[in-house]
């Protein structure tokens, strides 16, 4: 058997070819690497195992299923030719033009559809996308974005959204906003009125609720995006440094997660091709990702956002430190293909209020998508005030949120 001495570099392959592109480029021995891959799978999975604990002991093996000079680099290449391209395919260089591209062909009506954008979405784009520079809140700063089908979560517990387990609502890659109410649950406490040693529960701040259907967005568009992941910065001083410090080597500025998620609004047929938003992140995924009671599932809670004394933190909706606005929902561009790396771009902010982010559902026979559920009070303008239990002095916030 001879070994192949013409064998292209897999380091340099085309991150868009195909799976059989990549086959048409095997040589005679890759297609037995190839061939021992996929119908001995169960040798070489079991060897696969052996190669995380013992180099040695695997390579041994390959040795005796091909003897031939120099095969371990022969087969590490073949590895980085087949096993490799699905490394390649996720660090494809794409641009917002070309998420923007991508959204506008996808049905969000269509499950199939959405499912498949959402995977490339995952798998395609690349970390770090570089959106522009904005001056917003007092400093110059560099955003990007860090692509990927989830990032933010509806405020709505899974055991409080009506019918939870519809067919019709769909996964979290779209949400919508109640953009006209404000967020009901309580806001940050003077040092006066102290939270309960136990805190405000979620249960009793939960906003009030009822389904919503199709009739109640008849003189208005229902606001339901499609997220494209996290928007991160990184200051001008940081991002000069490529050109000063590091300007004869490769040096990527470091970029922080800002707190925001960036969306893309659907338009009326359910199509992610609208403005681009920006929505701050307060639920975070739970851990562990399913409650141990199977009746009240926990795929996600709502992260800490104030202080032992009911203030909030000094970094919640800010897009970074020192950032003298602070804002739940914002407008960054009227399409996405508008944001380049060279470019600059306003944020205008559209609620400086926290509003609340539910699931989104396809409703009647042309599968109109809206929210899940909408809000149907706020909080009462005088909070009644019960004392507590066992303490005569202390005072307890209490109202009544009853789901309508």
């Amino acid at each position: 058997m001879d070994t192949d001495t013409e064998i292209m570099d897999p380091y340099l392959m085309d991150p868009y070819m195909t799976d059989e592109e990549i086959i048409a480029t095997f040589t005679p021995l890759e297609h037995q690497f190839y061939k021992w891959q996929i119908l001995d799978s169960d040798e070489t999975i079991r060897l696969g195992e052996d190669f995380v604990d013992n180099h040695d002991n695997f390579y041994d093996c390959l040795k005796k299923k091909f003897p031939l000079p120099n095969i371990q680099h022969a087969f590490w290449d073949f590895i980085v030719k087949w096993d490799g391209r699905f490394y390649r395919r996720r660090r494809i260089v794409i641009t917002a033009k070309d998420i923007y591209e991508r959204l506008r062909t996808t049905d969000c009506k269509n499950a199939a559809s959405l499912a498949e954008t959402s995977l490339w979405m995952h798998t395609q784009a690349i970390h770090d996308l570089l959106f522009g520079q904005s001056n917003f809140g007092g400093s110059l700063m560099h955003y990007a974005l860090d692509t990927g089908p989830q990032y933010l979560f509806p405020d709505t517990p899974y055991g409080k959204m009506i019918n939870p387990s519809d067919p019709d609502i769909l996964k979290d890659t779209v949400l919508a906003i109640d953009i006209d109410v404000n967020d009901c649950r309580p806001p940050a406490l003077d040092s006066s009125k102290r939270r309960r040693e136990d805190g405000i529960s979620n249960e009793a701040s939960a906003t009030s609720v009822r389904g919503a259907n199709s009739d109640d967005f008849l003189n208005k568009e229902p606001f339901v995006f499609f997220q494209i992941g996290a928007l991160c910065c990184c200051t001008a001083e940081e991002w000069m440094r490529r050109y000063t410090e590091y300007a004869d080597e490769v040096y990527d500025p470091e970029f922080q997660h800002t707190g925001y998620g960036v969306v893309v609004r659907l338009d009326d047929n359910g199509y992610p091709t609208g403005a681009v938003y920006i929505v701050y992140k307060y639920q975070e995924a739970a851990t562990p990702a399913v409650s141990d009671d199977s009746s009240k599932p926990a795929f996600w809670e709502e992260g800490e956002w104030r202080d032992s004394e009911g203030n909030e933190l000094p970094h919640i909706r800010r897009l970074y430190p020192g950032c003298d606005q602070k804002f739940f929902l914002a407008k960054i561009a009227d399409n996405l293909a508008d944001l380049k790396e060279d470019g600059q771009f306003n944020i205008q902010v559209i609620s400086e209020d926290r509003k609340t982010i539910v699931k989104a559902k396809r409703v009647g026979d042309t599968g109109m998508i809206i929210p899940n559920e909408i809000s149907t009070a706020t909080l009462p303008d005088t909070w009644v005030q019960t004392p507590s239990s066992g303490h005569e002095n202390s005072r307890r916030l209490d109202w009544n949120l009853g789901v309508k």
